[in-house]
């Protein structure tokens, strides 16, 4: 009998990231997050991508997000091979669908000198004539080399030697670029939690820092113990639209709203504490006046 495959749990932030993963993410991700090597070994950043140690957890994730069935129906093999698509999404995941170089900016990870046609653009053409190739002795003059088509030249030795230390920088550039990366994901993780923390405190201190309402009474808030929230404050567009005016608008329009709520009182006033005439809202037909007991003009 044969052990069945292990069913894997998956990271819970992967729920918010996967719905939203599209083709466009998956063939970015293929170039900037992977390569593949001459013998058709995929790596992940700078790691060797296993698809075989993966197979868990992609099914968990076919599973979870339906969607990526179909992108990789058109993308394998056509486009990507299994691997490539599979370390692809992987990178998107080990990022939290955030796109770095956003974050960090442009990050290249191909070493160029400038100068690499100009150096090897010649030597890497054969001469026409192999016995006459010549290269510089010990002593600074030139020497020919008769023998040239039984021991590699000079130059070739030198292009290889060239070629081995742009792949190890290469290698130095692609392990920064990575560390890079990882300390930019978690910037942005710290500085994301950061800010909704600075929201929610922002929510419930900025209600019982208010002040008093506009009848003198305390706010409720200040009276009764604070809570934490799950989620965060979802301020009313108005209140957020109030935030954003300049501080003489927000002052005028402070000022018209009092004159409004004075005018609201001295209507409500009539309606449920009295029925004196006097307490009733109009005009003076004759003046204009709108108060009963301003000053006559006869």
């Amino acid at each position: 009998m044969g052990n069945s495959p292990s069913v894997a749990e998956l990271p819970p932030e992967w729920e918010d990231i996967l719905p939203n993963i599209t083709r466009e993410d998956i063939l970015r991700s293929s170039h900037k997050n992977c390569r593949v090597e001459e013998d058709k070994s995929v790596y992940l950043d700078d790691d060797l991508f296993d698809l075989d140690e993966h197979v868990p957890t992609a099914l968990e994730i076919l599973r979870a997000a339906p969607h990526l069935k179909d992108i990789r129906f058109k993308l394998v093999p056509g486009t990507l091979t299994e691997e490539r698509y599979w370390a692809a999404l992987f990178g998107i995941l080990q990022y939290g669908g955030i796109d770095i170089e956003h974050v960090a900016g442009t990050i290249d990870d191909d070493y160029e000198t400038g100068d690499e046609g100009e150096r090897f653009g010649k030597a890497q053409s054969p001469p026409e004539r192999p016995e006459r190739v010549c290269y510089e002795n010990s002593y600074g003059g030139l020497e020919s080399n008769a023998d040239a088509t039984n021991s590699p030249p000079f130059y070739l030795e030198e292009i290889k030697a060239q070629q081995a230390h742009i792949h190890r920088l290469q290698k130095s550039l692609r392990e920064a670029n990575h560390r890079t990366r990882k300390l930019a994901l978690e910037l942005h993780k710290e500085q994301k939690k950061r800010h909704d923390e600075d929201n929610n405190n922002c929510g419930i201190g900025g209600a019982v820092n208010s002040g008093s309402l506009a009848n003198g009474s305390k706010s409720v808030l200040t009276s009764t113990p604070l809570t934490r929230h799950k989620g965060t404050w979802e301020m009313h567009r108005d209140c957020r639209d109030f935030l954003d005016l300049d501080d003489h608008l927000k002052d005028n329009l402070r000022k018209e709203k009092q004159k409004r709520l004075e005018e609201v009182r001295s209507q409500m006033k009539f309606i449920l504490d009295t029925d004196d005439i006097k307490d009733s809202y109009g005009k003076w037909s004759c003046c204009g006046e709108e108060e009963f007991t301003a000053k006559g003009c006869a």
